[in-house]
C-alpha cells in the first residue's frame, strides 16, 4: 500500500542525488550538441553512477521514500529520453526506438497510475527493467561516444534495444496484472 509523501523526504541524500541526475540531463544535451562526445558520455556515466549510489544509500540506510520511488525513475527516464533525442540526430533509425520507448512508458504510466490510485504500487524495479536499462545505456553510450559507427552496428544496436524494451514492457505488464488480481482477490 502507498504512504503519504512527507516534506522531510524531499531532501534525503538519495533524493538529492536524483535531483543532481535531473540537472545533468540538460548539461549532457548541451555538451553533445557542441560535439563534446567524450564529455557528454562522461556525464551519462556520472549520472549512472549517481543512480547506483542513491539506490545503495536508500536501501542500506533505510532512506527509501515514496517520493524517491517516484523521482528516481523520472530521473532515469529523462536521461534515457535525452540520450535517444541526441542519438536520433545522428542516426534517424533511432526514431523507431523513440516510438517504442514512448509507447511503453505512456502505457505503463497509465496502468501504473490506475494501480496506484487503487492503493497499490510495485515494490521497486523488475529485473527485466533493470537489464533493459543497462542494455539501453550501454548501446546509447556507445552511439554517443562514437557517433559515426557503421550502419550494421547501428541497426544491431537499435534491434537490441528494441527487443529489451519489449521484454521489459511485457514483464511490467505481467507484474501490474498480478497486482491488480491481488487487489481484486483482496477486496472480495
Amino acid at each position: 500500500m502507498r504512504g503519504k509523501a512527507r516534506k522531510e523526504d524531499l531532501f534525503t541524500i538519495p533524493n538529492i542525488l536524483c535531483y543532481i541526475r535531473i540537472l545533468l540531463v540538460p548539461i549532457f544535451v548541451y555538451l553533445y550538441l557542441r560535439e563534446e562526445y567524450l564529455l557528454s558520455a562522461a556525464v551519462i556515466v556520472s549520472a549512472s553512477l549517481t543512480d547506483c549510489v542513491d539506490g545503495y544509500i536508500a536501501r542500506h540506510y533505510n532512506m527509501i521514500t515514496d517520493w524517491g520511488k517516484f523521482i528516481d525513475p523520472v530521473a532515469d527516464k529523462l536521461m534515457q529520453f535525452a540520450m535517444l533525442f541526441v542519438a536520433v540526430l545522428k542516426q534517424p533509425i533511432f526514431l523507431i526506438v523513440i516510438i517504442e520507448y514512448l509507447l511503453k512508458e505512456i502505457i505503463l504510466l497509465v496502468i501504473g497510475l490506475f494501480i496506484y490510485h487503487k492503493g497499490y504500487n510495485l515494490n521497486g524495479a523488475i529485473i527485466a527493467g533493470k537489464v533493459c536499462s543497462v542494455v539501453f545505456d550501454i548501446v546509447l553510450i556507445a552511439f554517443i561516444f562514437i557517433p559515426n559507427l557503421p550502419k550494421s552496428l547501428v541497426y544491431a544496436g537499435v534491434t537490441l534495444v528494441s527487443v529489451f524494451l519489449a521484454i521489459a514492457f511485457v514483464a511490467y505488464l505481467r507484474a501490474y496484472m498480478q497486482l491488480y488480481r491481488e487487489q481484486v482477490k483482496h477486496n472480495k
